[in-house]
């Protein structure tokens, strides 16, 4: 009886199970930054509003101008209804997608954006907003590992790990 030297479980081979750890602790790194600044943003607005006498009705207008000279710059933050997470997450073979260094401005600037309307008394929540964060953090960590371990494999000969396609680390 010979043995696999690689035993999957839904697609994830064990030897994979430390990059998945990896990406854990970075988005938890990553929720603490989301709660921070959001944190940080309703001090600085209520700090301005005591400041400067605007009444708190202003704020809204303010936070979606603010949002949307952002959205110029990137328009993938802004909601289209879950589309943006499935761009994210979507697989296809001719198509080489956004740069891990894009997503990665894309989850800054989106961190800043939601807090921003949050503080700001904009309607909104922290799902899809959370879910587009999660999708464009997990993408790159997949594209920068993929990277890493391709280039490193003819020095380390790291080739025990398996590494799944950007995409399966977007979707954890």
């Amino acid at each position: 009886m010979e043995m696999k030297t690689h035993i999957s479980v839904i697609g994830i081979t064990y030897c994979e199970l430390p990059l998945y750890l990896l990406l854990g602790i970075f988005c938890g790194l990553v929720s603490v930054a989301l709660s921070s600044c959001t944190s940080f943003m309703l001090q600085i607005v209520e700090n301005i509003q005591t400041a400067s006498g605007v009444p708190k009705s202003a704020f809204p207008v303010l936070g979606g101008l603010l949002v949307g000279l952002v959205a110029l710059a990137y328009p993938e933050i802004l909601y289209w209804g879950f589309e943006n997470v499935d761009i994210l997450l979507e697989s296809r073979p001719l198509v080489k997608g956004l740069s891990a260094e894009l997503l990665l401005q894309l989850v800054a600037v989106k961190i800043v954006t939601t807090s921003l309307c949050r503080a700001s008394g904009l309607v909104g929540g922290y799902y899809a907003p959370s879910l587009f964060i999660g999708a464009a953090t997990g993408t790159a960590y997949g594209k920068i590992v993929g990277y890493i371990i391709s280039h490193a494999d003819p020095i380390f000969h790291l080739s025990i790990l398996e590494v799944a396609s950007p995409q399966a680390y977007g979707l954890v």
